[in-house]
């Protein structure tokens, strides 16, 4: 199976973030500043970092090596999981010797950190281009039904995701960073829920993002798991997440 790996530039979320707040509201576009700014300090001096540090290749046979390791890496994820993934069958199916892939990659988990950013990031930034739209569209049921469809049909579209996602949940080396992006992504929304209720306290719309954000990613991972059941379950999730916003974000009775 042939597997076609990009890899996303790091600060996707960041940049996405950039975007799309700069039609928002003075105190919306604050807020997504102090945002950016916690993530590069945590970039610096915590566990969350933009980028997977390793040698970055200059020359083309290089860059081709990293491609093929990623490659590879991805199709043995899909083929036997995280636990029968070794840096030698990494560098068996991808064609290059192990000292190549050692000079980029100290171990598998860097490897797999890799991939997984880059289908962390994307996955948030998808999220945060629709969820931008709340407060703009004329119901905020409309922009929360699109975000999850499209992190949805990212998940389908992008070969080994499924994988990579149960090794994120296997791997407590790798937890963290599923854990660190869905906190990240909803510390950025947080400030849309606020743009549709401003009556809304800051700490309760912080927590009304962390449960949402969590709760999609947990039952994206169930449908993906379910190719039957997979499109209701996904169903299912829309009424979920809607549900459970609707008494924060729906203007009082009688108004």
């Amino acid at each position: 199976m042939s597997v076609k790996v990009s890899v996303v530039k790091p600060g996707v979320v960041a940049q996405a973030l950039q975007r799309i707040s700069g039609s928002a509201p003075r105190e919306v576009r604050a807020d997504a500043a102090r945002w950016i700014e916690t993530r590069g300090n945590r970039a610096g001096g915590g566990r969350m970092v933009t980028a997977v540090e390793r040698q970055t290749p200059k020359q083309a046979r290089g860059r081709a090596a990293v491609a093929s390791i990623l490659a590879a890496a991805s199709e043995l994820l899909e083929e036997g999981g995280f636990d029968s993934l070794t840096t030698a069958t990494i560098a068996t199916r991808a064609g290059v010797n192990i000292a190549t892939l050692y000079r980029y990659y100290p171990n598998k988990f860097a490897i797999v950190r890799e991939l997984a950013q880059s289908i962390e990031e994307e996955r948030s930034g998808v999220a945060l281009r629709e969820l931008s739209e709340l407060g703009v569209a004329p119901d905020w049921r409309e922009p929360v039904a699109r975000a999850i469809r499209a992190m949805a049909q990212l998940r389908r579209d992008t070969s080994g995701a499924t994988a990579i996602r149960r090794a994120l949940q296997s791997s407590p080396e790798l937890w963290h960073l599923d854990h660190d992006v869905n906190a990240a992504t909803a510390e950025a929304i947080a400030p849309y829920l606020l743009r549709v209720n401003p009556a809304l306290p800051v700490e309760r719309a912080a927590a009304i993002a962390l449960t949402v954000v969590h709760t999609v990613a947990s039952l994206l991972d169930l449908a993906a798991g379910e190719r039957e059941r997979g499109l209701d379950l996904e169903r299912e999730l829309e009424l979920v997440v809607i549900n459970y916003l609707a008494p924060e974000l729906d203007p009082p009775r009688g108004i």
